[in-house]
């Protein structure tokens, strides 16, 4: 399943870098806005491309290099903090990091619904 796993991110993931205790890994990683009907999304920001995301975005990455609860996600020229991690596990271990993070120095809506 790991394996599985890592194919589909290499084949189908953003390039992300991941900032982790220091140092930089350049990985492959899922990395999406969160949609929800919260008030914070009833007023949207859009540009001549479409919607701009605003909140909060989703990260799923492999499980190794560890990404942590702290650890910087670089996505194209933004910057993003992991607030919370977990792996994923199957019966056999983990299989895919999953994460919630927010804009680095854009407005924390952290823990807002």
């Amino acid at each position: 399943m790991v394996q599985m796993v890592g194919k589909i991110l290499n084949t189908y993931g953003a390039a992300v870098t991941l900032r982790h205790e220091g140092q930089d890994y350049p990985i492959r990683a899922f990395f999406q806005p969160v949609r929800s009907k919260s008030w914070q999304y009833l007023e949207g920001d859009y540009s001549p491309l479409g919607e701009i995301p605003r909140g909060q975005y989703v990260y799923i990455g492999p499980v190794e290099p560890a990404a942590e609860a702290g650890d910087t996600l670089t996505v194209g020229s933004k910057d993003y903090w992991l607030r919370r991690t977990e792996l994923v596990w199957d019966r056999e271990g983990p299989v895919y990091c999953w994460g919630m993070c927010v804009e680095k120095g854009g407005e924390d809506t952290w823990g807002q619904s």
